[in-house]
C-alpha cells in the first residue's frame, strides 16, 4: 500500500489542473450535480456469482448491484499489480507512459509525464465537487491529500502467527471473531454514514477495501458460507506449462505441489474473503439506498487486479493472463438501464473519461481511456478499442471480444482464441495461419515504451 500511497501523495499536493487541456462542454447543470461513489475492491477477480455462478461464490450485494445497471464482463485492468494499476486508473495514463511498472515504484521525478496530469479526486475537486476518501485509496493516511472528509482505518488485525504453514504467504483462516473487528466493516461504516448526508455540493467519494487480498483472514461465519466441499474451482490442465514462451514459465516446486494439493481449500478461502467484502458492499449500498442521495449519484465497483489459483502454476497476480487481468466493473446510476450485460473489451483507464463525461465536467484531452458512455447507452454499440495491460518494460498484452495476444519484451508471444479456447490452454502463436490476426492485434500495443521510473526502491508488502 504504502508506495503507491507515496506516489499518489506527490501528485496531488501541487494543483496540477492548468496543465490539462480542456474544453468546455455543453452540459445541463443536472448533470453537473451528480454524485460519484467509488468502491475498488482489492484483488477482486471475477469469481462473483454475477461473472462465474457456478464457482460458489456468495455475492449477492455485488451481484444485486450488477442488476440495477451495467456490468462489463469484459473488462481488464491497466496493470495485474496493485500499484501500477491504481495509479494507471487514477492518471488516467498507461503504464507504459508513466514509467509506473511495478509495486516498489514509490515516487515520481518532477519531470515524468505522470506529473503532467490531474489524478482523478483532485479533478473533481477542482471542479467544485466535495471529495471524501477512504481506505486504500490516495493519499488517506499521510495529512497532506487534499480530502475535504476522509477516515483512516485501524490497522487490520491478524494473528500473532500465520493460522497455517503455508509456502508462499498465502495463509487464511477464521480471525477476528466477528466482522465489526475487521477495518474494512469500519471503512464501510464510514462511507455508509457520509453517502446518508445531504452534502452541500455533490460529492465523489472513493472507499478501497482490502479484502480479499491476502492473508485471507476473516470471521468463521465467511467461512462457514463458503465450504471447499461446495466450491468448484476452475478446472486446470495436465501441463499448465504447455505453450508458455520460457519468459512467462512458473516452475513447480516444492512450494506450488504443497499449494496445489490444498487448492479446493484456498479456493473456498478466497471466496469467502470475496464473501466479506461483498458485506462490506452491502453496507455502503443500502445507506445510499435509504439517503436523500439515491436518484443522483453515479456508483462505480471494480477490482483493481485479477488474481490465479494454481493456473499457468501461478500463486498470485502480475501476470498477462486473463485471470490477471481480469476484474468486474460495475456502472449504474442516472439514465443508466439495469441489467445491461456488455462484453466489449474495456478497460480500467476508461472510468476517467466516463466520470468526467456523465458528471458534465470539462473533458481532458491528455487522458489514454475512451468514455464508456456510448456502451452505458448501449452494451452492443460499435467499439473499436481493445484493454491493454502492461506488465513491466515492455510486456503487454491485448483483449478484443475475441482474442488475446501477448507480446513479452524478448519478443516472444501468445496468442488465445476465446470463441473456443476460454480457459487460454492452447498457444496459437507459432500457427502461420494466424500472422495477420496478430498483426491486427499488434496494432494496439504502445508506441513508446516510458523507462522504469526510477525514483522509489522500498519494496511494499501490502500490494
Amino acid at each position: 500500500m504504502k508506495p503507491i500511497l507515496a506516489l499518489l501523495t506527490v501528485l496531488l499536493v501541487a494543483p496540477l489542473a492548468a496543465l490539462h487541456a480542456v474544453e468546455k462542454p455543453a452540459a445541463s447543470a443536472e448533470s453537473q450535480r451528480l454524485n460519484v461513489v467509488f468502491i475498488i475492491v482489492d484483488d477482486l477477480n471475477g469469481w462473483l456469482g454475477c461473472l462465474n455462478p457456478n464457482l460458489g461464490a456468495q455475492t449477492p450485494q455485488i451481484d444485486r448491484l450488477a442488476s440495477r445497471g451495467t456490468l462489463f464482463n469484459n473488462a481488464h485492468c491497466a496493470a495485474s499489480l496493485c500499484n501500477p494499476s491504481r495509479t494507471a486508473l487514477l492518471t488516467g495514463l498507461r503504464p507504459s507512459t508513466t514509467g509506473i511498472y511495478d509495486n516498489s515504484q514509490a515516487g515520481s521525478p518532477p519531470d515524468h509525464p505522470v506529473m503532467r496530469t490531474m489524478l482523478l479526486p483532485r479533478y473533481f475537486k477542482d471542479h467544485g465537487y466535495k471529495i471524501l476518501g477512504a481506505g486504500k485509496v490516495p493519499g488517506h493516511s499521510t495529512g497532506r491529500y487534499p480530502w475535504d472528509e476522509s477516515f483512516d482505518p485501524p490497522e487490520r488485525t491478524d494473528p500473532p502467527k500465520p493460522l497455517l504453514s503455508n509456502p508462499g504467504k498465502i495463509d487464511w483462516g477464521a480471525w477476528p471473531a466477528t466482522r465489526e473487528q475487521m477495518s474494512d466493516w469500519q471503512l464501510a461504516g464510514w462511507a455508509s454514514a457520509e453517502v446518508s448526508k445531504r452534502h452541500k455540493a455533490p460529492f465523489f467519494l472513493m472507499a478501497g477495501f482490502v479484502k480479499p487480498h491476502l492473508p485471507w483472514y476473516v470471521p468463521m461465519e465467511y467461512f462457514n458460507r463458503v465450504s471447499a466441499s461446495a466450491v468448484t474451482p476452475p478446472a486446470l490442465r495436465s501441463n499448465e506449462l504447455e505453450g508458455i514462451p520460457a519468459v512467462a514459465q512458473r516452475r513447480e516446486g516444492r512450494a506450488l505441489r504443497e499449494m496445489m494439493s490444498k487448492r479446493r481449500e484456498a479456493f473456498a478461502a478466497y471466496l469467502a474473503a470475496c464473501a466479506f467484502a461483498d458485506d462490506c458492499v452491502g453496507r455502503v449500498m443500502a445507506a445510499l439506498d435509504a439517503s436523500p442521495n439515491r436518484d443522483n449519484t453515479i456508483v462505480v465497483l471494480c477490482g483493481d487486479n485479477g488474481f490465479q489459483l494454481g493456473e499457468k502454476n501461478t500463486w498470485g497476480k502480475g501476470q498477462l493472463w486473463e485471470e490477471s487481468t481480469h476484474v468486474p466493473l460495475i456502472l449504474t446510476g442516472p439514465n443508466i438501464a439495469a441489467q445491461q450485460l456488455c462484453s466489449k473489451p474495456v478497460s480500467l483507464l476508461d472510468l476517467y473519461p466516463t466520470l468526467v463525461e456523465m458528471c458534465g465536467l470539462p473533458p481532458v484531452k491528455t487522458l489514454e481511456g475512451a468514455s464508456l458512455v456510448p456502451l452505458l447507452k448501449n452494451p452492443n454499440a460499435t467499439w473499436d478499442h481493445a484493454a491493454l495491460t502492461t506488465m513491466g518494460y515492455k510486456n503487454h498484452t491485448v483483449r478484443t471480444e475475441r482474442w488475446r495476444y501477448i507480446r513479452y519484451a524478448d519478443g516472444s508471444e501468445e496468442l488465445y482464441d476465446h470463441a473456443t479456447d476460454p480457459q487460454e490452454w492452447k498457444n496459437l502463436a507459432g500457427d502461420t495461419e494466424h500472422e495477420t490476426v496478430k498483426a491486427t492485434l499488434r496494432r494496439h500495443l504502445p508506441v513508446n515504451d516510458a523507462l522504469r521510473n526510477p525514483k522509489g526502491n522500498k519494496k511494499s508488502s501490502e500490494d
